[in-house]
């Protein structure tokens, strides 16, 4: 499911910069939210019923689609103006500014050992926008931003997972976007071609089929164990940004683009050693006889 979330996530980059030389990308965030939650409707609305869209949270979950919606316009306006896996190489220090918030919003430790695979991963989006290299400049800011804000949407969802149904926030990630998309779209709307809609269509079906499976993985399996699977995402754009945009990383962004993914796997494996301690001295604990 993590693999296909990855395979999906990357589909989605690649049809958005095959698009947003013909699309305006406001009018590209609104289909890829409307025909999300069009596809909610249609899958999960015979079945869910009114259970589909009730929340006890309303409030939370706006707020979350907002910053949701906001990650997807510096991601479409980001992949317009950069190459593909260059911009998703980038992107991918988000997990370790996560490890960053996590300190402050979370209450969670931060060892040594974190900072420096933060400092690592810091160091390999350097390497790609090298000082006097073409990304070096305000284009560059946009992934880093883009990076920030969804950290912060990532530790959001981790303090207030379990507050509805996995799919009631998945249709109001939909429902959101597609409202706040609603008005600005007006303004810069161009009629689609013939051949143009199945691939606005499949906008949708990738966004809310990425975001699903990754809901289905985080069910099933530990952030850390998934965590190495995640950065198959960056072959995945690699090759499609090969195949599509015809466009070659060079060495210096292939290297970065490995900095930054073992600096998130080792995160990864520090966070799955620490929660394996965890459950092992909450074993321990368990095991000792009590007065009784």
């Amino acid at each position: 499911m993590m693999l296909g979330c990855a395979f999906t996530f990357a589909g989605l980059d690649v049809l958005v910069k095959h698009l947003s030389s013909e699309v305006p990308t406001l009018q590209l965030v609104w289909f890829r939210y409307f025909f999300h939650v069009a596809l909610m409707f249609l899958v999960f609305g015979p079945p869910m019923g009114a259970r589909l869209w009730r929340t006890d949270n309303p409030r939370w979950q706006f707020g979350r689609g907002a910053i949701l919606i906001v990650c997807t316009c510096l991601s479409f306006a980001g992949l317009s103006l950069m190459p593909l896996a260059e911009f998703t190489a980038i992107a991918f220090v988000t997990p370790l500014i996560v490890t960053l918030l996590a300190k402050s919003f979370l209450g969670e430790k931060v060892s040594p050992a974190r900072w420096a695979a933060v400092i690592a991963g810091f160091c390999g989006v350097l390497i790609i926008i090298r000082p006097g290299g073409g990304l070096f400049g305000w284009v560059a800011l946009i992934p880093l931003g883009l990076s920030l804000v969804y950290a912060v949407f990532q530790i959001l969802t981790r303090k207030y997972a379990g507050a509805d149904d996995p799919l009631t926030t998945l249709f109001f990630t939909g429902l959101v976007g597609a409202v706040i998309a609603s008005g600005p779209v007006l303004w810069v709307w161009q009629a689609p071609t013939l051949q143009q809609w199945p691939l606005l269509v499949a906008l949708g079906l990738f966004g809310a089929g990425g975001h699903l499976l990754l809901i289905l993985a985080f069910q099933r399996a530990a952030a850390s164990s998934l965590a190495p699977i995640s950065y198959t995402q960056l072959l995945f754009a690699t090759t499609f940004g090969i195949v599509v945009t015809h466009h070659v990383p060079d060495g210096w962004t292939l290297l970065g683009m490995g900095v930054i993914a073992a600096a998130g796997l080792y995160a990864a494996l520090l966070q799955g050693m620490q929660g394996m301690a965890g459950r092992k001295r909450a074993g321990d604990q368990a095991d000792v006889p009590t007065s009784d």
